[in-house]
């Protein structure tokens, strides 16, 4: 006979004295003790439970697990009993025999006054329910911000780059946004991540040219606990870590310095990440989304930017082209932002369409809309004019508006710089008069009359 099974009647009395349940089941699973307390969680009397299989009174019972493994399991939060009863905190101990074999094992339910174990059980509750809503707000701050749809414009080297954002989201390799300042490159980043398999996860955008160099390290890799003074207690995941099932966005990744180019390739090589002050690596599985305004060739040639680490982040590259390369996409994006303005009943006078069509936008996207933004701010009445642009948006090295006014009335003005128009859209579509007359709008007839009008050739464009 097992001498498990050799309890004493003082055993016994010990046992059933105790704050807690107890209970004991043999390698088959059999109960071969338990005290009142254990029988009185499972509402059953303690004569019934012995002889029983401990899986078939508590269906969800560890025991297979725990004599499978040999392990034990401490301070699980479980309820016991039938219907609502309170949750009561569960260990389970394997025991051995004095020649180490297993020989079965101990539960014990910890359980207090049932007042306290219900104010616990709503505490535990409030918690979950506070760790859920930040896990949404989380998930939400991670989302991409814009898709496809966010992008404007139509022309022709717009639908270009949307259909190649659309056939590069589907592919996991790196891809490399170059655009000037104000191109819109954080939103081709963001659609992307968006049109990808990858969209339900995290998309994690770092501004490079943000994070104080000292700080470039930790920020991106995170930290151990203790890895430096002034460190959190508990160390730091770095942002790649973060991107973990989603995308890296490296915004302004020329601003990277060099020895950090030198990590993230080895991130990039080994697909882990390790952290400040450890040695151990984490496994990450993100793709890279890199973007820069900086002129990349010539870091190399400069040796700013390591040539191993461009390869590595140009398998495709998305090049934005300046919003002066298309024209077709001025006035629908700044129609568009009158109406995000609730404005849409603003029109602009058509010398303030002209000026905006000559002008050179260096800042871009970003610049137009804030000039628009600007005038439609600053009007009289619902047309917008020139003068209601701000003063260096449209300058008279693109558009010599102030001199002409001086010079003449208003017919002279928009004779002169209709002709600025025509000749700057002309030029972009190479000279062709049909191409140039269906970006301007007009007729084919209408466009060589104003052509001999102003005594433009088409040789000369």
């Amino acid at each position: 006979m097992s001498p498990f099974t050799k309890n004493s009647e003082m055993t016994s009395l010990i046992l059933d004295s105790l704050p807690m349940g107890v209970l004991f089941c043999d390698m088959d699973y059999i109960i071969r003790f338990v005290n009142k307390a254990y029988a009185d969680l499972l509402g059953q009397r303690p004569e019934d439970l012995l002889g029983c299989d401990i899986t078939e009174i508590i269906p969800h019972s560890r025991a297979r697990v725990v004599l499978r493994d040999g392990r034990a399991e401490m301070g699980e939060l479980c309820q016991l009993g039938p219907g609502n009863a309170l949750p009561v905190v569960v260990n389970r101990i394997p025991v051995r025999d004095g020649q180490g074999r297993l020989a079965g094992m101990v539960s014990q339910a910890i359980f207090n006054d049932p007042e306290e174990l219900k104010k616990l059980s709503s505490k535990i509750d409030h918690l979950g329910h506070t760790l859920n809503q930040y896990k949404r707000r989380i998930k939400a701050s991670l989302a991409p911000q814009y898709s496809l749809r966010s992008i404007l414009g139509e022309s022709a080297p717009m639908r270009r780059l949307k259909q190649q954002v659309r056939s590069y989201a589907q592919l996991d390799a790196p891809v490399l946004i170059l655009g000037a300042t104000g191109a819109g490159k954080e939103l081709f980043a963001h659609a992307l991540h968006a049109e990808s398999p990858r969209a339900e996860g995290p998309l994690v955008s770092i501004n490079c040219a943000a994070i104080p160099k000292d700080l470039f390290e930790s920020e991106l890799f995170g930290y151990a606990r203790g890895a430096f003074s002034g460190a959190h207690q508990d160390g730091k995941i770095g942002q790649i870590e973060l991107a973990d099932k989603g995308t890296l966005f490296l915004d302004e990744i020329g601003e990277m310095p060099p020895e950090i180019q030198a990590k993230l390739l080895r991130v990039l090589e080994s697909r882990s990440v390790c952290r400040v002050g450890s040695v151990n690596a984490r496994n990450v599985d993100f793709r890279l989304v890199a973007a820069t305004n900086r002129n990349i060739s010539a870091m190399l040639s400069a040796g700013s930017f390591r040539e191993d680490l461009y390869y590595r982040i140009n398998t495709f590259v998305l090049e934005i082209p300046p919003l002066c390369e298309r024209a077709d996409d001025i006035l629908p994006i700044a129609r568009y932002v009158l109406s995000r303005m609730g404005l849409e009943h603003l029109a602009f006078a058509p010398e303030a369409e002209a000026a905006m069509l000559a002008f050179s936008w260096p800042g871009n996207v970003r610049q137009l809309h804030n000039a628009v933004v600007h005038a439609a701010t600053m009007r009289h009445g619902d047309v917008i004019q020139v003068d209601d642009f701000p003063p260096d948006t449209l300058p008279s090295a693109d558009l010599p508006l102030r001199a002409v006014a001086a010079a003449g009335d208003l017919s002279d003005i928009m004779a002169d710089t209709e002709a600025v128009v025509i000749r700057k859209v002309l030029a972009e579509q190479g000279g062709n008069v049909s191409r140039t007359a269906r970006t301007l709008h007009i007729a084919r007839a209408t466009l060589y009359e104003k052509l001999r009008k102003y005594g433009i050739s088409r040789r000369s464009t």
